[in-house]
């Protein structure tokens, strides 16, 4: 299992949110800081944000 570390843009104050035990293949995750939903890349050590379509 990964940690991935990242900022979130929409974070009203500094540092980073940190994701443990991320599958290898990547995952869905809610953002703990504005509750929108992240994909969680540990191959690239990223945080997407995903916008319902």
């Amino acid at each position: 299992m990964a940690v991935v570390s990242a900022t979130c843009p929409r974070r009203e104050r500094g540092g980073k949110v940190t994701f443990t035990g991320v599958a290898e293949d990547g995952e869905l995750r809610d953002c703990p800081d504005c509750g929108g939903r992240v994909a969680v890349d540990p191959d690239a050590d990223e945080v997407l944000h995903v916008e319902a379509g």
